[in-house]
């Protein structure tokens, strides 16, 4: 099946969108101020998913020399499963190796099955444990780590 969405770098269009696909999914969100700031910190990457002008989801890269963290990860309910993250997630790597990043880092919750699932999928591995690290609900992370090859 072809797929009719687009794999492309955040512009200040695509904020209002992403802000609210934050609040809509997350506890403790970004504000809209936060993903703005992003565009003039040459620290981050953010990379969206889009099909026409629907959100379909986005992912963030600090990077910081040879390492990066990725702070957000998030696929809107109707483009799960669809491997959207998957796409978004390989694209944002990309771009963060072509800073010249050779560690990339991600938290994700203890409970996230899926998210897990796919982060493994994706060649990390988990090499810790953040007790209580996530609020509302409270929860561990599982901390865990992608090493570039090379």
């Amino acid at each position: 099946m072809e797929t009719t969405w687009t794999i492309k770098q955040m512009t200040e269009e695509d904020v209002v969108a992403v802000a609210a696909l934050e609040k809509e999914n997350f506890s403790r969100p970004w504000s809209f101020d936060a993903f703005f700031k992003t565009l003039s910190d040459e620290n981050y990457i953010v990379i969206i998913a889009k099909e026409a002008d629907a959100l379909l989801g986005y992912c963030v890269l600090l990077c910081t020399g040879e390492e990066a963290d990725i702070t957000n990860v998030c696929t809107a309910p109707v483009a799960r499963g669809k491997g959207v993250a998957t796409k978004m997630l390989t694209a944002l790597m990309e771009a963060g190796c072509d800073r010249g990043v050779k560690e990339f880092f991600l938290e994700v919750r203890v409970g996230n099955v899926p998210a897990r699932s796919l982060y493994t999928k994706l060649g990390f591995e988990e090499i810790g444990l953040r007790k209580n690290y996530y609020e509302e609900p409270k929860e561990h992370a599982v901390l865990m780590k992608y090493a570039v090859e090379g």
